[in-house]
């Protein structure tokens, strides 16, 4: 009889193996990073979960940091998707200014992929589409080539790193997240007025100041340089 409930269970582990899509894979562990609060997810785990031998997943990637590329692909499908359901005839400026405030608030449903995987390069579907269009839009409002990847990488950069910034603090424990918020009142607040006078006299508005003003203003600059540098490319072209 055990051997009966043995051949029976690695038949369903099989049939389940063969069953397993990219899709339903890149699903599972989506979930298990979020729940987790960590990409620190073993195949083995991954592979518990789904009723499968670990190894089934190496028919569909190299290894487990393909798995991870693949998820955080997925995530910037998902803003992709919202981008589209927005408002289309935008100004290049709306448009970046568009993708910025999308990202921010996406980064706010999947802390732990942002703040762990915002530097790296998948290379995947998604992402070959986002650098298209914002180096087609950059290009489109008239910068040259060398000015389109700059500022395109400046863009991208600063949006990625702010995120990151962000979600960095959202992963963590809820203790420590609100020691951190309020270090401003607690320790700057109260330093001695002789040694940090600028501090206390902007004690109450560094407590105050929030995330969401810090990343737009941050990234109205950047606009705000790249509406420059199209000016200055559009006056050197009149004759």
């Amino acid at each position: 009889m055990a051997s009966d409930r043995t051949t029976t269970a690695r038949r369903t582990r099989s049939a389940r193996a063969s069953a397993l899509s990219t899709d339903s894979i890149v699903d599972k562990a989506l979930e298990l990073f979020e729940s987790s609060k960590s990409t620190d997810i073993s195949m083995r785990r991954l592979g518990e979960e789904m009723g499968v031998d670990p190894t089934a997943f190496y028919r569909h990637f190299r290894d487990k940091d393909d798995l991870i590329l693949a998820v955080w692909d997925r995530v910037m499908g998902e803003q992709i998707d919202l981008l589209r359901r927005q408002a289309t005839g935008l100004s290049w400026r709306e448009k970046l200014k568009n993708i910025a405030m999308t990202a921010w608030t996406h980064a706010q449903r999947h802390p732990v992929l942002y703040s762990q995987c915002f530097a790296r390069v998948t290379g995947g579907r998604h992402e070959r589409e986002l650098v298209e269009s914002l180096l087609a839009t950059l290009s489109g409002a008239g910068l040259d080539e060398q000015e389109t990847v700059l500022y395109y990488r400046v863009f991208a950069d600063a949006l990625l790193g702010g995120c990151a910034s962000m979600t960095s603090v959202l992963a963590l424990e809820p203790e420590l997240r609100e020691k951190d918020a309020t270090a401003w009142s607690r320790i700057y607040a109260v330093l001695p007025q002789e040694e940090y006078p600028a501090a206390r006299a902007h004690g109450a508005e560094l407590a105050s100041v929030s995330e969401d003003r810090i990343f737009e203003t941050m990234m109205d600059a950047i606009l705000d340089r790249i509406e420059g540098a199209i000016a200055r490319a559009a006056a050197e072209a009149t004759p």
